[in-house]
């Protein structure tokens, strides 16, 4: 039987602020005809599939240029004693692509873009005991949302209620809701900074309240600043509130010695704000922020005073089968692997991303480029258009906000001709919803604070300087034979020499690789020389599937399953103040070429076969941009041990082996320093071995994968290898306990055991 979410309330109007996240128990249906109506507050659910949220439609193939498209449709039931003096919140936050909500079959919600949250006042709505909610999703081409039809375009937008779904009750006096509260610049919590130094920082804090009740309220709204657990700062401000009004309160808190946010040092503090009525606390809210300046002076950054030159990458959010329906935990394992190849700044191309993702970019210390929906599209006869671009601008904002890794807002569409005006409103709307210092918005045309440009079109247009701030927000990828790099990538003449291009899958083999981390270095070292740039972004961090061709772009530091190609190392490299590193970049297997490619941040590299030193390369870490990769003939060699060496010592260590014939299949857990949890989904990988543990670079075959416990496969049960490994997505239920995973190739298995 369907469990009904069952909201419990107080006796007394003060309640406080509850949110229950609503991802059982949902009912599904693709809607075969565009016309059903399955809206009613009563309806024969029977045929219903029974899923669990984050949800796409329809699981989709590993390498694919089709994803669903068509309109689905979700149910749910809560159960309400209501009570006078309650409010209640439907909080979306991710819903593809044009969204309906009824309640109790009576219409009350429509909203556009499936990237940003829908939030639905839902209080008139109720009655007293069981509610239907129902939604209607249309992930069809849109001419409103654009970006262009799906054939058409460079990557997949799956479907479904993809993101995270909460009930959120609060009392009749409440901070409110910053998409529902739209005044410019307020609603919710608005948190910015001024004067910041070393010495103090000013923490300027907006607070909008409102009285749902007929009566006049005093009310006093209190702000904590803690650092762990010891308050810091603190502001009382009284003032009376009008019945069924709001109002922003306005706090100023002085910081003394503040700990920066910065990339390098990614130093947070919590931020209580709650309000009292009657010296009793009757909505809290808690945050994490940042206090760091970000300025730029004669085109340059500067971070809390700091010089500052940011590496980055780009970031498509789909993961293989489950498209766009990713746990909070996957979003932040993708985090951890962004950070730990070596990057510290991410462009979020070419939309808005997970909460979850930008939560752990604060915390890890990864600067964001925040960018709105679009690519190479812009309808000059649809004055709708506008005005979805302008609403998004403002959402994309207002949800943001607060996040200290917010580097700058990509207001613009990315790769389209904009009309003069368009950029100067959309300019103008960031600055508008964030009224504060530090606030920068970007975009691909000149009229934006930051211009961002990829070094293909700086080399197609024979760029040799800017006068303007600037970020590369794409390089390494389009402009090395890959000939679609311009406005009209859908029509096929291109990749003449796909064996030097960027675009290079892990089972595609060494030389391959190895030729990706040359256009990487080239590319990177060029950006770092002939332009003044901020930062720069690699074109991309994950290989991704698209829409206007069926070859996936494999262009990724890392594969589509995540895991790390060759340029992966590189990045790594590329980190002066990281733990020391050397990596061989060779399978040393009979379609090795001679030379033998190594990757290192260590000064001095000497290179052993057999217990001998066969070679020592010297690098050049401290040189700007730094040298970390070189190439060295190495024949008939089929074992290759690395030492790093700094200041004369050994700090880092790399060993390959020849591999011989596989014997044997392990499974590993990819779960990247975030433990398993609930709801969860984590890669499992199956590895081919030989009796050494050395990985063949073997392509083909059948894993199977199976499981037992509270947990399930979702997507393919049976994959082939992929330069030595199956990958599976595993998915948790909520009950926890032991999870048993076998893995089957012919007469091999493994198994692992999982306790969460």
């Amino acid at each position: 039987m369907k469990r009904i979410l069952t909201i419990l309330f107080l006796l007394s109007s003060l309640v406080l602020r509850a949110e229950e996240r609503m991802s059982n128990d949902w009912l599904f249906r693709i809607a075969n005809d565009a016309t059903a109506d399955y809206s009613a507050e009563k309806l024969d659910c029977t045929d219903w599939q029974k899923v669990r949220l984050p949800h796409t439609p329809r699981y989709e193939k590993f390498y694919s240029c089709e994803q669903w498209q068509g309109i689905c449709w979700y149910r749910h039931d809560i159960d309400v004693q209501k009570l006078r003096g309650e409010q209640f919140w439907l909080n979306i936050e991710g819903a593809m692509n044009v969204a309906d909500v009824w309640v109790n079959g009576e219409h009350c919600a429509h909203h556009l873009g499936g990237y940003l949250p829908m939030a639905v006042d839902l209080t008139k709505h109720l009655h007293k005991g069981k509610n239907t909610i129902a939604v209607r999703l249309d992930n069809n081409d849109n001419p409103i949302t654009g970006p262009r039809p799906l054939k058409k375009l460079d990557f997949l937008y799956y479907g479904g209620l993809y993101r995270n779904v909460s009930l959120i009750r609060k009392g009749e006096v409440a901070i409110t809701h910053p998409c529902i509260d739209t005044t410019p610049a307020e609603g919710g919590v608005f948190v910015s900074y001024e004067g910041v130094c070393k010495k103090s920082a000013q923490v300027n804090i907006g607070v909008s309240v409102e009285n749902d009740s007929k009566k006049a309220k005093s009310i006093v709204v209190v702000n904590r600043l803690l650092d762990g657990e010891k308050v810091v700062a603190e502001s009382r401000n009284e003032q009376k509130l009008a019945g069924k009004s709001r109002t922003t309160v306005k706090a100023k808190i002085v910081v003394k010695n503040p700990r920066l946010w910065s990339h390098l040092s990614p130093a947070l503090y919590t931020l209580q704000t709650a309000i009292e009525v009657d010296g009793k606390e009757v909505d809290m809210e808690s945050r994490k922020i940042g206090i760091r300046s970000i300025e730029i002076k004669d085109n340059e950054l500067y971070v809390n005073g700091e010089k500052t030159f940011l590496r980055g990458v780009n970031r498509h959010q789909c993961h293989p089968y489950i498209g766009y329906a990713v746990s909070d935990n996957a979003q932040v394992r993708d985090a951890v692997r962004i950070k730990e190849a070596g990057f510290d700044f991410v462009r979020l191309s070419h939309y808005p991303q997970s909460t979850a993702f930008l939560k752990a970019c604060d915390s890890l210390g990864i600067f964001v480029l925040n960018c709105v929906f679009g690519w190479q599209y812009f309808n000059k006869k649809e004055p709708k258009f506008r005005e979805f671009c302008y609403q998004q601008t403002r959402e994309m904002v207002r949800r943001d906000r607060n996040h200290p890794s917010i580097l700058a807002w990509e207001a613009s569409l990315n790769e389209t001709k904009q009309p003069a005006d368009f950029i100067a409103e959309m300019s103008r709307l960031v600055h508008e919803e964030y009224p504060a210092p530090y606030c920068y918005s970007a975009g691909w045309q000149r009229g934006y604070d930051i211009y961002v440009e990829s070094r293909q079109f700086r080399i197609f247009n024979n760029v040799k300087d800017h006068d303007v701030p600037l970020i590369v927000s794409e390089y390494g990828d389009w402009e090395y034979y890959a000939n679609d790099g311009g406005l009209t990538q859908y029509v096929r003449g291109w990749r003449q020499k796909p064996e030097l291009t960027s675009r290079q899958l892990r089972e595609d083999g060494e030389k391959r690789m190895v030729q990706m981390v040359e256009n990487v270095n080239t590319a990177h070292i060029d950006n770092l020389s002939s332009v003044k740039a901020m930062g720069d972004g690699f074109w991309v961090m994950f290989d991704y599937n698209r829409g206007y061709t069926a070859e996936i772009e494999a262009s990724g530091v890392m594969s589509h399953d995540r895991l790390p190609k060759y340029a992966y190392y590189y990045y790594r490299s590329l980190r002066p103040e990281g733990k020391p590193m050397v990596y061989i970049a060779s399978y040393l297997d009979e379609n090795s070429p001679v030379e033998k490619a190594i990757i290192s941040n260590c000064e001095v590299v000497k290179l052993l076969s057999n217990g001998k030193e066969v070679a020592t390369l010297n690098f050049d870490t401290k040189a700007t941009p730094m040298r970390t990769f070189q190439k060295v003939a190495l024949p008939n060699c089929n074992n290759l041990t690395a030492v790093g060496y700094r200041n004369g010592k050994e700090v880092a260590r790399h060993t390959v082996l020849a591999p011989e014939k596989a014997e044997k299949i392990d499974v590993e857990l990819s779960e990247c320093g975030v433990k398993l949890g609930k709801n969860d989904q984590v890669f499992v990988y199956v590895r081919l071995q030989d009796k050494n543990g050395t990985m063949p670079n073997f392509t083909g075959g059948e894993v199977r994968l199976s499981v037992e416990g509270d947990a399930v496969i979702e997507g393919e049960k049976v994959s082939p290898f992929r330069a030595g490994v199956a990958s599976f997505i595993l998915r948790t239920g909520d009950n926890g306990g032991d999870i048993k995973v076998k893995a089957e190739y012919g007469a091999m298995t493994d198994s692992a055991q999982i306790i969460f």
